[in-house]
């Protein structure tokens, strides 16, 4: 078996990748195994990427603003993966959900 990756994506749709006319396309933040959509503050996806892929992808795409910002991120194992998504749990990601009427008319503040 090729050697894989644990690639967490915190962004609520997913996010595309492509590479030498080969797409992977990583599991969003709405895209968790329970097939309930929560968006938590933690929550993010999982996907097993080839790790000869991923290190070309990320070669070719270097800068790439949604890596950079920690929006994907790249584990050893699901573990890892877990535990890098809670250290990323206070970084935001622009994709928050938005906050809700208090039930005054008015919007409450996060």
């Amino acid at each position: 078996m090729a050697d894989v990756i644990v690639i967490g994506c915190r962004h609520p749709a997913g996010i595309v990748l492509e590479h030498d006319g080969v797409q992977v396309t990583l599991a969003g933040q709405n895209q968790n195994k329970s097939g309930i959509i929560l968006l938590t503050e933690d929550d993010y996806g999982e996907t097993i990427v080839d790790s000869s892929y991923w290190a070309a992808w990320k070669k070719a795409n270097a800068g790439f603003a949604p890596l950079e910002t920690g929006l994907i991120f790249e584990a050893k194992n699901q573990s890892e993966a877990r535990s890098k998504a809670k250290e990323l749990r206070k970084e935001k990601t622009g994709h928050e959900p938005m906050p809700q009427d208090d039930g005054t008319g008015k919007i409450k503040p996060e």
